[in-house]
């Protein structure tokens, strides 16, 4: 199941607007939603939510247009339609789901409950600390699932097959700690070893590798399959390197979903080609508009200074001050007034701040020369 596009009547921000998912008529799998604060970004992962919260999804009144692939129209309106048969049709695992993950989680101290976790099929689902909590108790269930069905399978090769699954996802990322094993004890929590062969449990990862394990961990926990996948800030508390890999991280979750982020980072703009970006920008009278494709800079592989001025609309990644006090240079060499002493006064300061090096410094005093030789 994917989104084609949704309209959005009225909501917070939002006024009328209508953003396709298609590209050359063909549904996109990832879509990467950006713009300044208060344009709404948020607010359009929380209306598709809300709008299948409130309405049937098969009804013609909702104002999101979806595609579905083979059969999961019809398993979806059983489900809704027959509960008799619902639990045959829950066996199946090829239902789809709508995931949300907002961007306010709080982690707390997380505790292994049950070896035999099972989560029912919900088709909206919406996670929260709650539904975190369970993780330690899903990872030591996987075990005992893949023993229970797998006879030829030792406990040691059930265990290695489900920590290899889990940090399959992760691999791109090359990270310094892995998921080697359960404690021993009567609490079965995960353990991890980082690259110098030290050993702890699920709690004390870093906050950046607890947000990274658990919102990821959460997701999978879900079984999506043919869903869709809604993340706000997915770049929450993550290493720059990390938000660079983090949309191939989601897409590795799962089989055939579609993800849709919200996100402010430059360094998952950078990771996508634009025709996965739609640009959410205030436009005449603060009416917000939707940019995509062809409208915008080709984000992919460029550095982060680049995304920010062309992509994200920002002046300069430099400091404010310090890009002023060169803006006022600058103008004072296009005026001519680059032998007065006050220009002097004015690039001694910026050199002392900088260096005397300093690439920009560099080509200002290249435009002088250029100047005193006739060239302008």
């Amino acid at each position: 199941m994917k989104i084609k596009n949704i309209y959005i009547k009225k909501e917070k921000a939002l006024k009328d607007i209508d953003i396709c998912f298609e590209k050359n008529n063909k549904i996109l799998n990832t879509i990467i939603i950006a713009g300044s604060n208060g344009t709404g970004k948020t607010t359009i992962l929380e209306s598709i939510y809300n709008y299948l919260e409130e309405y049937d999804i098969f009804s013609k009144n909702i104002p999101i247009s979806f595609k579905f692939e083979g059969k999961e129209k019809t398993l979806l309106r059983n489900w809704k339609n027959d509960k008799k048969d619902r639990k045959n049709l829950e066996k199946e695992k090829s239902l789809p789901k709508i995931i949300y993950m907002p961007t306010e989680l709080n982690f707390k101290k997380l505790n292994t409950k049950t070896t035999t976790l099972k989560l029912d099929y919900k088709f909206l689902n919406k996670i929260d600390s709650k539904l975190i909590e369970d993780i330690p108790s899903y990872i030591a269930s996987k075990v005992i699932e893949t023993a229970n069905n797998n006879e030829d399978l030792t406990m040691k090769q059930a265990k290695e097959l489900v920590f290899k699954e889990i940090n399959d996802i992760f691999e791109i990322l090359k990270l310094n700690v892995k998921l080697t094993g359960i404690s021993k004890d009567a609490e079965s929590m995960p353990i991890f070893t980082n690259h110098l062969g030290v050993e702890f449990d699920i709690n004390d990862l870093s906050s950046g590798e607890k947000q990274l394990f658990l919102r990821t961990l959460a997701i999978k926990m879900m079984e999506p399959k043919n869903s869709i996948i809604m993340i706000d800030e997915p770049e929450s508390s993550l290493h720059p390197k990390w938000q660079q890999r983090i949309v191939k991280v989601i897409e590795r979750i799962g089989e055939n979903n579609q993800i849709i982020l919200a996100t402010h980072s430059p360094h998952i703009l950078g990771s996508v080609p634009k025709e996965n970006i739609i640009l959410l920008i205030k436009g005449e009278k603060g009416i917000i508009v939707a940019k995509t494709g062809d409208e915008l800079y080709d984000s992919y592989g460029q550095p982060v200074g680049r995304i920010l001025e062309d992509i994200m609309g920002l002046e300069t990644d430099r400091n404010p001050e310090v890009y002023l006090k060169l803006e006022e240079v600058r103008k004072m060499v296009r005026d001519n007034k680059y032998e007065t002493k006050e220009f002097e006064n004015k690039m001694k300061k910026l050199e002392n701040e900088l260096g005397a090096d300093n690439e920009d410094l560099f080509l200002i005093k290249m435009d002088i020369q250029i100047r005193k030789k006739g060239g302008i």
